[in-house]
């Protein structure tokens, strides 16, 4: 019974050895988010910030643009260089009931820092367990979201122009 089980077992942790090694099985799936962010800045009735020259190891793995029916929203997640997760969210809905949607309505906010000239809001705890920082401008609103670390935030929030 051992060796039917060994004889099936083998080729099985083979398989996985091969597919991460060989195959990068680890490695989070890239979209292309170009042209949802192209299309954003056609369509959308506000400035939308894009990450420009962010460090080797940044993976976008989902974009979508909600082209402006009421409101313009556009989400686009990453993977850190650390593994862990972000996403970029950019909408004019108004502050007051975008961020109860996004961040949850236990959502406390913090201190305002300074990030790349631009003050940002810090909500340390938001639903999911991640943290985010906010940046309310004239008639939008970019969102930070996420499990990152609080320098790969800062560093994302850094990158946008």
């Amino acid at each position: 019974m051992a060796l039917s089980m060994a004889v099936l077992l083998i080729p099985v942790f083979l398989f996985l050895v091969g597919y991460r090694v060989f195959f990068a099985g680890d490695a989070p799936i890239p979209v292309d988010a170009a042209q949802t962010y192209a299309t954003a800045q056609h369509d959308a009735h506000f400035q939308i910030l894009v990450p420009q020259d962010l460090p080797p190891g940044w993976t976008p793995i989902a974009a979508k643009f909600d082209p402006p029916v009421g409101a313009a929203v556009l989400r686009v997640s990453y993977v850190t260089p650390a593994k862990s997760g972000l996403q970029l969210i950019e909408s004019d809905r108004p502050v007051d009931s975008l961020l109860p949607d996004e961040l949850g309505t236990d959502a406390q906010p913090g201190n305002l820092t300074d990030i790349a000239g631009r003050q940002w809001r810090e909500y340390p705890v938001v639903k999911g367990g991640g943290r985010a920082l906010v940046l309310a401008a004239d008639g939008y609103t970019t969102v930070i979201t996420g499990t990152a670390t609080d320098n790969d935030m800062r560093t994302f929030a850094a990158m946008l122009h």
